[in-house]
């Protein structure tokens, strides 16, 4: 039996036709294709501002110091 599956993302719709023995197959079928289609573009690091960053390191310290003490 064919399927056709719509899915939104992002206020994008997307229409996958599919090919399945029932309907459970079918959604399985729609994400292993969104697996397969899908490609990663880019993963860039976003910079922490400085105060956090200085928080975040005093915490560190005082938690390898007070970890040293015992």
């Amino acid at each position: 039996m064919k399927y056709l599956i719509k899915i939104e993302i992002n206020d994008v719709e997307f229409q996958i036709h599919t090919e399945a023995a029932h309907e459970r197959e079918a959604r399985d079928n729609v994400w292993e294709i969104i697996r397969r289609k899908t490609t990663l573009k880019s993963i860039e690091k976003e910079a922490i501002e400085t105060q956090e960053a200085a928080s975040f390191g005093k915490k560190f310290a005082e938690g390898i110091r007070s970890a040293l003490l015992l």
